[in-house]
């Protein structure tokens, strides 16, 4: 299956909340910034589009790339692309062979050595996001 490379301006990008206590923070509260903060040095976030992705492969999707890391999917932080390719950030379509929806939020090469600037990118999405819990057809 092939997915379009263009990505939307107003595309909803989700990265999958594979912690329970993570997703019911979301819920309730905001979307905790840890969420979109890699190990130290990683630059790249890895996202799904969930506006592409029928909802119910996105859950599929979702659920088999939890089990591989022996985990549980509860739901996605949701944050738009103008949102996430700003303040110098980028964003890549990376389809994987068993992720066509797969994109890469792609930090600035100044982050790989700067954790407290991976922090800030980390709370600004963080901010710009809204909790989709896996149930949700939207």
């Amino acid at each position: 299956m092939t997915v379009e490379d263009n990505i939307a301006s107003g595309e909803n990008l989700g990265r999958s909340v594979l912690s329970s206590g993570q997703a019911k923070r979301a819920g309730r509260l905001r979307v905790p910034f840890h969420l979109f903060l890699e190990k130290e040095g990683e630059t790249r976030l890895s996202v799904d589009r969930l506006d592409v992705a029928p909802p119910g492969e996105s859950v599929e999707i979702a659920d088999r790339m939890a089990a591989a890391r022996h985990r549980t999917f509860y739901g996605w932080a949701v944050v738009v692309f103008l949102d996430a390719s700003a303040k110098g950030r980028r964003v890549i379509a990376s389809p994987l062979l068993d992720n066509p929806y797969h994109v890469d939020i792609v930090l600035p090469d100044s982050t790989i050595e700067d954790r407290e600037e991976q922090k800030r990118h980390a709370q600004e999405l963080a901010d710009a996001s809204t909790w989709r819990g896996r149930a949700t057809d939207d």
